[in-house]
């Protein structure tokens, strides 16, 4: 399956409740499970974004179905990439 990486911000909602912060974060796994996407890694961090988080989808349009689904509740904006691994990145590059 597709990887993909979000990097995510609070907003001012989602600062201000932050402390629901980690029982929104389980309620986005049921939901992105719901969606056939499968959060594999989540990392909150320092810099220009609040979070990372790493997932796994069937395809683009379910993993933006869920992102779309997440950032509507209101509390995290995303910026979200499909990631290439090692091998998908020399079949590319080879391609050439």
């Amino acid at each position: 399956m597709p990887t993909y990486i979000s990097l995510c911000r609070w907003t001012l909602q989602g600062a201000q409740t932050i402390k629901e912060s980690p029982t929104r974060l389980e309620a986005a796994k049921k939901a992105l499970a719901a969606n056939g996407v499968k959060l594999l890694n989540f990392y909150m961090i320092t810099g220009s974004h609040d979070m990372v988080i790493i997932c796994e989808a069937p395809n683009d349009e379910a993993m933006a179905k869920s992102m779309l689904s997440t950032i509507s509740k209101g509390g995290i904006t995303t910026q979200t990439s499909r990631a290439f691994t090692e091998d998908e990145y020399r079949a590319i590059i080879q391609s050439l």
